[in-house]
């Protein structure tokens, strides 16, 4: 006579463990894709404030090259960079890449601190003209600056852009 097979236990998972399974790699998922949308954000933010400190170093050869001062207007929705004319004793708007105003998906704060140069006051013709709060003067100094750069739209440490008149013009990331 044969003995009686045996039934061996069942082998596998139950619904619950399934769905416990699910229910963690989903929560994990979720933190994953949240930190990559943030790092996003961030990159291009880093990305935008490098190429502003890289519009002003090309600003600055441009003064060097053509031998007229330079300007950065810097307003709290944007930047606008301008060339001196010495004949008409006007700043003239330049709208040619690179120095178009860039069109970004977020909205960014601007605002600049200066040290008073020398001459300031003979870039001017009247009293009713507006200065540029940054010159790049045709000799290649420029003015020392701390231009801030903050979005509107998240909670972000700002992006500094600075000189101190005659190094590179740089990005870091810091406090105002």
């Amino acid at each position: 006579m044969k003995p009686e097979p045996r039934l061996s236990p069942r082998r596998g998972f139950t619904l619950i463990e399934v769905l416990v399974v699910v229910v963690i790699i989903t929560i994990l998922m979720s933190v994953i894709v949240a930190g990559f949308v943030g790092a996003d954000k961030e990159q291009s933010f880093r990305g935008f404030a490098e190429r502003m400190a890289l519009r002003v170093e090309m600003a600055r050869d441009r003064a060097i090259q053509t031998n007229h001062e330079w300007g950065v207007f810097v307003e709290p929705e944007g930047i606008r960079f301008a060339e001196f004319d010495p004949v008409t004793g006007e700043w003239l708007e330049r709208v040619e890449r690179p120095f178009r105003i860039e069109q970004t998906d977020d909205d960014f704060r601007y605002s600049v601190k200066v040290e008073a140069y020398p001459g300031q006051d003979d870039l001017a013709t009247n009293d009713d003209e507006d200065l540029p709060a940054i010159v790049l003067f045709s000799s290649g100094e420029i003015t020392p600056f701390t231009l801030s750069i903050e979005p509107y739209t998240w909670q972000t440490t700002p992006w500094l852009i600075s000189s101190d008149g005659f190094s590179r013009t740089a990005a870091q990331r810091g406090e105002q």
